[in-house]
């Protein structure tokens, strides 16, 4: 263990005195006019690119978005007017039968009529009477 922490230390003294050589001045050192030529290297270096043809395109590929737009718009429409059609069904019928004067016996008669015209009241009556 004493020799690992002699060898640190050893290295950390080498380490300053090589620091200490160098001082302030920058170690560093790039070719003259490295950066001017860089660009043309690379371009030059790179593979040479096949200029493709454009690709025609059908006139069916430039107006599908404009079909789907109009889908979607007659669509959206149609569901709007669905809702606002039943909405006004609803009310022209809550406005008919608030203006209907009848009495409760007429009612109940029309609904009887209405049963037995629709054959219900006959399978009403047999359910009744096998209870």
């Amino acid at each position: 263990m004493f020799v690992y922490i002699k060898k640190y230390r050893d290295k950390s003294e080498v380490m300053k005195t090589r620091l200490d050589d160098i001082g302030n001045r920058n170690p560093f050192a790039v070719p003259e006019g490295y950066f001017a030529k860089f660009n043309a290297e690379i371009m030059m270096k790179l593979p040479e690119k096949e200029v493709a043809a454009p690709k025609k395109v059908s006139m069916w590929t430039k107006a599908k978005p404009y079909m789907y737009l109009a889908a979607m718009v007659i669509g959206i429409v149609f569901i709007v007017n669905i809702f606002v059609l039943n909405n006004t069904k609803t009310n022209f019928n809550d406005e008919y039968w608030s203006n209907v004067q009848i009495s409760e016996e007429e009612f109940y008669q029309y609904l009887e009529d209405q049963l037995i015209e629709d054959g219900y009241y006959d399978i009403m009556y047999e359910q009744i009477q096998l209870n």
